[in-house]
């Protein structure tokens, strides 16, 4: 019996200020996922608004994690018996904010969360007016955790965290075959986002399955790459989104990671006795505690 399934990327652009219209247009979407019977869903960071209009927004279309988001995502992901996961704004409840993947089981529970760790400041780009501080607004995560799941462990991961290939290796040590990706990458750079997905798929032998917001936020003026994807264990891009608001689906077969690993044992050859520098920032402001 065949174990390979049906994953399915979500892309499409979240307004500011229209968070309603915005989630139902979302659901329609994991709902046309769920028709075609896919396993896992993936909507994009921040698929409840981007948060970017003005300084304040983000506040409002935060919310808690359990809360009327997840419930409208759990009944889904019962209705439908799959996985979905993308980020939105957490609010705590206590003043502190996080850019948040909760991964939602078949049964509609909370598998867990992810928090983005690596945030996004670029106060420089000249491409985007006054720059951006995602930390003004959120804190970053301080966990890279992995779910076991009916379809096997998964690695989750937001947009800039793209950038820091470590986490990828710490969570495929960790076991994870499926890294996803949650993103709302920006625009022009779709050769950095196709070549860091390739490559986290590649240099780890594991699926990633990435979505992301595509178009111009109309609020902020913001523009996104889109072109969501799914990348095999040997770095080949199997199914790509056009340029517009998609459902992307494809199969995926979890056993090809498995055959990617015997004919090239790349994580039995690791020398981790070499890497120490990659860790010495750490090790450092830990001797000075």
């Amino acid at each position: 019996m065949s174990n390979e399934y049906l994953v399915s990327c979500i892309q499409f652009t979240a307004v500011d200020g229209e968070k309603d219209a915005t989630v139902e247009k979302a659901l329609r979407l994991v709902q046309q996922a769920g028709d075609r019977g896919s396993k896992l869903v993936v909507l994009p960071e921040v698929w409840t608004g981007l948060g970017y209009s003005d300084k304040e927004i983000y506040r409002k279309i935060a919310e808690p994690i359990p809360g009327p988001t997840t419930n409208l995502l759990a009944r889904e992901a019962r209705r439908y018996r799959m996985h979905i996961v993308g980020s939105f704004y957490e609010d705590t409840g206590n003043g502190v904010f996080y850019n948040t993947c909760p991964l939602i089981a078949p049964d509609g529970s909370i598998i867990g969360l992810y928090r983005k760790t690596h945030l996004f400041d670029a106060p420089n780009r000249h491409d985007i007016q006054d720059g951006i501080r995602e930390s003004d607004k959120v804190c970053a995560g301080d966990d890279l955790p992995v779910f076991q799941t009916e379809i096997g462990p998964i690695g989750l991961s937001v947009c800039s965290d793209l950038r820091f290939p470590e986490i990828y290796r710490e969570m495929t040590l960790k076991g994870a075959r499926l890294l996803v990706c949650a993103s709302a990458f920006l625009s022009p750079r779709y050769d950095h986002w196709e070549f860091f997905l390739r490559a986290r798929a590649a240099e780890n032998q594991v699926w990633v399955v990435a979505s992301g917001q595509y178009g111009t936020e109309p609020k902020s003026g913001i523009a996104f790459v889109g072109r969501s994807m799914v990348v095999d264990p040997w770095g080949t891009v199997t199914a790509t989104a056009s340029d517009t608001e998609t459902c992307l689906s494809t199969v995926i077969d979890p056993a090809f990671v498995d055959e990617i690993r015997q004919r090239y044992p790349l994580l039995e050859q690791r020398r981790p006795e070499l890497y120490g520098s990659i860790t010495m920032r750490a090790n450092r402001a830990a001797a000075t505690q």
